[in-house]
């Protein structure tokens, strides 16, 4: 009976064992299975993302383009012969209000960079013949701008310098005769440049003076010689009527190129 009941006991552990996996004291060992990685999952280290392309053996892999440097050629050199040291000189018109094209090349077909205006102070840079005749590159001594204007718009005869700060700051006369306004600058010696500006064309030129004696009543009298634009040079002749010592009060007469006329002297 006892034996019977080992035999059933043991034939049980047996069945049992089929679904536990333990029948002999044995286990056995499974080989681990790699499950499907999960949507926008982070793929494991030396694996290529799914939105990166890997190139294929032997192939490189593609770069990003990068810029192109700047080129270094040098640039078309700029026509005309350059003028050297700058000469000064001035816009001029036959009509005063007169807008005066400054162009991009030495030609009426060129474009437009701006105009200036009759009077205008400019430098010449450089200048060019042309077909229609020569022109300059100049540069406006005001604003900066650059460009190309013909030379029957321009004049450097009687261009008025930058007035030392003693002479513009100093005494001064002024006067009018016909369209020409005039200024007469003077220091203790006497009577020492006169400035013209022409009030249609607003052309402004300058006269030197020199003491030249007196005349028969013996008033001291300076000449000088004035170069307006397209014109001259003419005489400018000065009579100090303070007898030698102009100030506040004093009065002068003028006479230039068959004009005359009378400054006051605040």
């Amino acid at each position: 009976m006892n034996r019977l009941s080992r035999l059933s006991g043991l034939a049980l552990c047996c069945l049992l064992g089929l679904t536990a996996g333990a029948c002999g004291g044995h286990q056995k060992n499974e080989s681990p299975v790699a499950l499907p990685t999960a949507p926008g999952a982070v793929p494991a280290p030396g694996q290529p993302s799914p939105t990166q392309s890997t190139p294929a053996p032997g192939q490189a892999a593609p770069s990003q383009p990068s810029p192109a440097p700047p080129s270094s050629a040098p640039g078309p050199a700029e026509p005309g012969t350059p003028i050297s040291p700058a000469q000064p000189a001035q816009l001029i018109a036959a009509q005063p209000e007169a807008r005066i094209n400054l162009r991009s090349g030495p030609s009426t077909t060129a474009s437009t960079r701006g105009y200036g205006l009759v009077g205008d102070p400019v430098q010449l840079l450089r200048s060019a013949q042309a077909e229609d005749g020569l022109w300059y590159y100049v540069k406006f001594e005001q604003s900066g701008a650059e460009g190309w204007i013909r030379s029957d718009l321009i004049t450097v005869a009687g261009r008025p310098q930058p007035l030392p700060k003693e002479v513009a700051t100093g005494p001064q006369c002024k006067g009018m005769m016909e369209a020409l306004a005039f200024t007469v600058y003077y220091n203790q010696a006497g009577f020492t440049l006169v400035r013209f500006l022409n009030l249609e064309t607003k052309n402004s030129f300058d006269s030197t003076l020199t003491r030249q004696g007196n005349d028969s009543q013996g008033k001291p009298l300076y000449q000088g010689s004035a170069t307006p634009p397209k014109a001259g040079p003419y005489t400018v002749q000065i009579t100090d009527l303070s007898g030698g010592k102009p100030g506040s009060g004093s009065q002068l007469t003028i006479n230039y190129n068959g004009m005359a006329g009378i400054g006051l002297c605040p």
